[in-house]
Order: C-alpha cells, then sequence, then structure tokens
C-alpha cells in the first residue's frame, strides 16, 4: 500500500535539495507545487486508471508549512502581515488541517541551528523583497511582543505534529547533519521510510547571498518602492526587482556598486548573546536525539 511522505520544512532546511532527491526517487511519487504527488486532479485519475508499478510514497512538500502565512507562492510577499499574526495559531491551523486531511501520513521535519537558521533566512527575506537591514529585524525580535510571533520555537511545532500523528510518524532531523553529510542524511531517511539508496543529488540549490549583497538589496529595494511612478508602473517594477532579487541577477551590479561606493557587509553582529538566549528552551525536546548531539551548540544545548 503507497504511503504519504509530508515534509513540512523548515524553510532554509535543505528543502531543494530535499525535493530534488524525491523527483529523483524512483520509489517516491512527487509533483512540485503539488499534493501528495500529484500536480492536480486530472493526473490522480490518469493514475487510477494505470497498472503501472505504484510508489511506496507520494511526497507533499512546502517548507511554509511550517511557518504558514498568507503570501506563500507569491512573488511579492506580505512581510508586514506576517511580523502582525501569530506564528503559533498559523502552525497549529496547519497542522490540524494536515491531520484531517492525511490522518495516516508520514511527517518530515528539518530543522536548523538557532543562528545559521536567522542569517539564512535573512537572505532569503532579502531575495524576497524585504528591505529591512538584519539589525533593525534583530531589535524587533527581541521585544517582549515578539515571543508569539517566533518561527523557530521547535518544540511547539514537532509537539504539534507528534499529538496530531503519533511520535513513530514524525521524522526529525537536523540541517547540520545534511550539511555536513549528505549521504547520512538522506540515509536516515530512506531507513526510516524503507526505501532503496539512490546516492546524493549533484548541486547546491538556492544559496543564500553574500554579505555584500546582503547590505546592497534593501538599499535597491528602498530605492524601488519609491520610483516617481504611477501606483501601477510602480508596481510593475516592483515585480521586476523581486524577480530578479530571487535569482540574484542583480549580483554584478551589485559588486560594482560596491567598488565605487564601498559600505560594510552585513555580518552577525546583531545576533547578540541576550537575543540568542530568547532562543534557549526551543529545542529541548531535541537534546536526547542522537543526531543532534553533535549540533549541541547550534540549538543551545550547552
Amino acid at each position: 500500500m503507497t504511503g504519504h511522505l509530508i515534509h513540512i520544512g523548515y524553510a532554509k532546511a535543505g528543502s531543494n535539495f530535499l525535493r530534488s532527491w524525491f523527483a529523483q526517487h524512483p520509489q517516491l511519487a512527487y509533483a512540485p507545487g503539488g499534493i501528495a504527488g500529484f500536480p492536480d486532479v486530472y493526473s490522480l485519475v490518469r493514475a487510477s486508471g494505470s497498472l503501472g508499478a505504484q510508489a511506496l510514497y507520494r511526497v507533499t512538500s512546502a517548507e511554509a508549512l511550517a511557518t504558514p502565512h498568507a503570501s506563500f507562492g507569491e512573488i511579492a510577499i506580505d512581510y508586514g502581515q506576517i511580523q502582525r499574526d501569530s506564528m503559533a495559531d498559523a502552525q497549529r491551523r496547519a497542522c490540524e488541517l494536515l491531520a484531517v486531511l492525511f490522518p495516516t501520513a508520514r511527517i518530515l521535519i528539518v530543522t536548523r541551528g538557532f543562528r545559521s537558521m536567522i542569517l539564512s533566512s535573512y537572505s532569503q527575506y532579502v531575495r524576497a523583497g524585504g528591505d529591512a537591514s538584519l539589525a533593525t529585524l534583530c531589535a524587533a525580535a527581541g521585544s517582549p511582543e515578539a515571543a508569539n510571533l517566533a518561527p523557530w520555537n521547535y518544540d511547539f511545532s514537532i509537539g504539534l505534529y507528534r499529538r496530531a500523528f503519533g511520535n513513530e510518524q514524525v521524522i526529525v532531523l537536523p540541517y547540520e547533519l545534511l550539511r555536513d553529510d549528505a549521504a547520512a542524511f538522506l540515509s536516515e531517511i530512506t531507513k526510516r521510510l524503507g526505501l532503496a539508496e539512490i546516492g546524493v543529488p549533484a548541486g547546491r540549490p538556492n544559496p543564500s547571498l553574500s554579505p555584500v549583497e546582503l547590505v546592497w538589496y534593501p538599499r535597491l529595494a528602498r530605492r524601488v518602492r519609491v520610483l516617481p511612478l504611477g501606483a501601477r508602473a510602480r508596481g510593475a517594477a516592483w515585480q521586476l526587482y523581486v524577480r530578479a532579487a530571487l535569482t540574484n541577477r542583480l549580483r554584478l551590479p551589485i559588486a560594482l556598486l560596491q567598488r565605487l561606493r564601498p559600505v560594510a557587509p552585513v555580518s552577525d553582529a546583531p545576533l547578540t548573546p541576550e537575543l540568542m538566549e530568547g532562543f534557549r528552551g526551543f529545542a529541548s525536546s531535541l537534546r536526547e536525539e542522537p543526531l543532534y548531539r553533535a549540533y549541541a551548540r547550534d540549538y543551545l544545548f550547552e
């Protein structure tokens, strides 16, 4: 009987790498942007009428299921709304919906240590048109009002899925293992799902921006937002800018700007000990997991 694997994220924790592996594995059925390996209902019907071999698992993959927001899938993301809404409530609703629709599914959650997660997420924020500095966002994250908005309370999110689907149905892995040993990371998934080993996909999808690019893209975004154009033309210009930023197509102009008007690259200085201490206790449930022991510092176990 074919099973259902739901990969719910987190973002910036190897999601594109995993989707490449899902697509290549002969025992998995995966469709980019689809549900349970089906891009649409038509393909579901065609599969039902086929006598071909069935996959061991059908895969649904969307990293934003771990941090749901109303702009997911759109080019321009409404970060203001994300910062106003309760992330915990959104995570709870996503888990409840998946549990109602697919109660017997296996769940795959990939976490990432807090410091590197923040830096990598800032890169993605900038690529999606975000124009605030890392220092500004870190200052906001350190406020008492931000506690309910934190997207990386792993204990809360993992607990939701373990209660809804059962402990044995939930696979939790550290991104750091993928970073250090991709073959060992994939082997953990194949062993737990009973899949064949097929090797490691080539390439490194969706790399983070460089520190220089991280400082220039927000500056460019602010300039595009105030272009002296009509609302429709400015909206079109903004869409073009975000498309370019998402694929880092402005890296060469940015390199030239940096030569002409050097600015200090983005650093991790805003990630102060006080800010990072606020994440302590968000991954306590992972402390005794064997795969996490080598990464105690990343998850603030020490």
